[in-house]
Formats: structure tokens, C-alpha cells, sequence
């Protein structure tokens, strides 16, 4: 067993900002913050090493954001989006018996479970091509990663435990041979589902959490309906270049920059014409523009209700609505709860 906290013998500079590549910074949308050994060994537990380097338990290992939450008994998320500010080689026992399901949008990272090298190099930058695996676990061991200064991680990890499958009614006999991997090809709709977990907007607490379910049970039905129907998912039918497109259309919505913009509007600013646009949008996102910019908007509300104080009429305003009768229908309907009820309930 490991110890939980390894004694520092002597601290390595980190790699001065000047020198990471540009493109290889977490998003601008949302804040960074210095990731340092403390955090790390709260976040992940008992069992946890960091092998190198040497550095004092404060000294930051990394830049971005960084979280494991209990969805529900037996299902856990682990969203990543860092930059490594060392060259770092991190150790951690597994004893739990669990299904991995590892979605990466970008990074290199060395992964080593058990003896079992983990296909997940999905590139950096833009040429980044994103890769998912399903590894079973059925008997204590170690899992290894090995990344390098400078390098961008985007990753979503779910792991379910024995509790869940049996709750969800599902069978673990798929995975009963223990390090079996299955890699599999996200489809568009699941790299948004990715990028919408690991930067959710607007939700905090049970909301949040419930909002994170749902999109983890979407991730977790493509990842594992191959393994346990024997029928592959249908292959994607938008180009690359098309994905690309409906992302930075995302970017644009999530901004608030699109708040008043009409679809014309909005084709223009991306570049393509409208009707295209709404036809990929939807296939990616299964849903239209504007019921996703609708939705986002109600998030930013609920998110200035209970963390800025804003009145009810302001919060209507940030939603789009000029009646706060239909504001507080719509936001009911969203969320379960009236909009003067959000600092207390949310």
C-alpha cells in the first residue's frame, strides 16, 4: 500500500509559461487555477503517488481544472482539463472492482494499466482526434501515467462499480476477464456530451449533479451498448470539418455573444448557411440552435440567482424573457423549482 502523502526531497522549477506552447492553455471560457499535490491527493484518495517529480505538497503540478464527483452509488465522473507544468509520473492502486469508460478529447498522456498499455493518444492542438476505451477491472492493481511540461489534457473518466449495474438492472458478464479493453470511436454527440461535463455552465450542486448524470448515461449507452448488444453504434455521418463547425458555433452560444442574434446572424459569423448549420447542429447535438441557446441561457440565470443575487426580474432579462411569469414557467419546467427558490434549493 502506498503511502498517502510521499516525502518531498527536493523541489524542480516549473516550466516558466513563456515556454508552453500557445494553443496548449485550458479554454479561455472558463478561469485556471494552479493544481498542486494537496488537491491531487484529496481529490483521488488513499492510494494515490505522485512519482515525480520531487516537489513540496503546495508547489503546482499543473494548470486548469480538475474534479472527481459521486454522481450516484456506484457511478463516478472525473472531468480533466490541465496543462502539466513538470514532466510528471503519477502511481495509483486500484482494489475496487469497476468498468472504466475513458473518453479523450486531447493529449498524449502515457497510460498503463496493470501491464496493459491504454490506446489513448488522441493529439494536441487542433489535429487533436478524440479516443475512447472501456477497461474491465477485476482484481487489485495499479494504474500508471506518465505526462509531459507543457502537454494539454481534456479526459472524462466514468467508473461504475458493481452497485450500479445492478441497480441499472445491467449485466457484468461482458467485463468479467479481468484488463480487458475495448476501445471505441466517439460519435459527434458524444464529444459535445465530453465538453459539456468537463465545463458545465449555469448548474451547482444536485442540479448540477443531476445535469451530469444525464449526460454521463448518454456516454455510458455508446460506450457500452457494442459490448453488451454486439451492435456497433452507427458511424458518424458528419465530416470532420463539420464537427469542427458545430463546436465553434457552442463556443459562440455558451458566450453569450449570440444572445441576440438572429439565425442569420449567426450562420454569417460562423461561416455557413443557416439551414446547413441547423441540420448539423441537431445531428450532434439533438437538439436545435435555439432550444440549446435557450437552455444555456437559463443556466447563466440560475447561476446569477444563487451566486450574484440578482433579482428574479434580472435573472428573466439574462434568460430572454420579458414576462417573469413565462421566465418562471420555463425555469420550473428546467429545473424543478421556481426561480425565488434557486439560492436555497440549487
Amino acid at each position: 500500500m502506498f503511502a498517502a502523502h510521499p516525502s518531498p526531497l527536493h523541489k524542480m522549477p516549473a516550466v516558466p509559461q513563456s515556454l508552453l506552447p500557445p494553443r496548449r492553455t485550458p479554454s479561455a471560457r472558463h478561469p485556471t487555477r494552479a493544481i498542486g499535490v494537496d488537491k491531487l491527493y484529496t481529490q483521488v484518495g488513499h492510494g494515490y503517488q505522485l512519482l515525480s517529480p520531487a516537489v513540496s505538497t503546495t508547489s503546482p503540478l499543473m494548470q486548469g481544472s480538475f474534479s472527481i464527483t459521486r454522481l450516484r452509488d456506484g457511478l463516478s465522473l472525473h472531468c480533466t482539463d490541465v496543462v502539466h507544468l513538470h514532466d510528471m509520473a503519477t502511481q495509483f492502486v486500484m482494489k475496487e472492482e469497476c468498468i472504466k469508460i475513458m473518453l479523450k478529447l486531447e493529449g498524449n498522456a502515457q497510460v498503463v494499466m496493470g501491464r496493459q498499455a491504454l490506446q489513448l493518444d488522441a493529439g494536441e492542438g487542433p489535429k487533436a482526434v478524440p479516443h475512447g476505451t472501456v477497461v474491465a477491472l477485476n482484481a487489485p492493481d495499479t494504474f500508471q501515467r506518465n505526462a509531459r511540461a507543457g502537454s494539454h489534457q481534456r479526459m472524462v473518466v466514468l467508473t461504475l462499480r458493481p452497485a450500479w449495474f445492478e441497480a441499472a438492472g445491467l449485466s457484468q458478464e461482458p467485463f468479467r476477464e479481468h484488463l480487458s479493453v475495448h476501445n471505441w470511436m466517439p460519435t459527434p454527440r458524444a464529444i459535445a456530451i465530453a465538453k459539456q461535463l468537463i465545463h458545465p455552465l449555469g448548474l451547482d450542486g444536485p442540479m448540477q449533479r443531476l445535469h451530469q448524470e444525464s449526460r454521463a448515461l448518454e456516454l455510458i449507452a455508446e460506450a457500452l451498448s457494442p459490448l453488451m448488444t454486439g451492435k456497433a453504434p452507427s458511424p458518424p455521418t458528419l465530416a470532420a470539418s463539420a464537427c469542427q463547425r458545430v463546436g465553434r458555433l457552442q463556443k459562440l452560444l455558451d458566450s453569450g455573444e449570440a444572445d441576440h442574434l438572429d439565425m442569420r446572424a449567426i450562420a454569417q459569423t460562423i461561416g455557413c448557411n443557416a439551414n446547413t448549420l441547423q441540420q448539423q447542429f441537431r445531428e450532434v447535438c439533438s437538439q436545435t440552435i435555439f432550444d440549446y441557446l435557450r437552455q444555456r441561457r437559463l443556466q447563466r440565470a440560475a447561476h446569477a440567482l444563487q451566486h450574484d443575487g440578482v433579482s428574479v426580474a434580472r435573472a428573466a432579462e439574462i434568460a430572454g424573457y420579458s414576462s417573469q411569469a413565462n421566465f418562471s414557467t420555463a425555469f420550473r419546467r428546467n429545473f424543478g423549482l421556481q426561480p425565488k427558490h434557486c439560492r436555497t434549493k440549487l
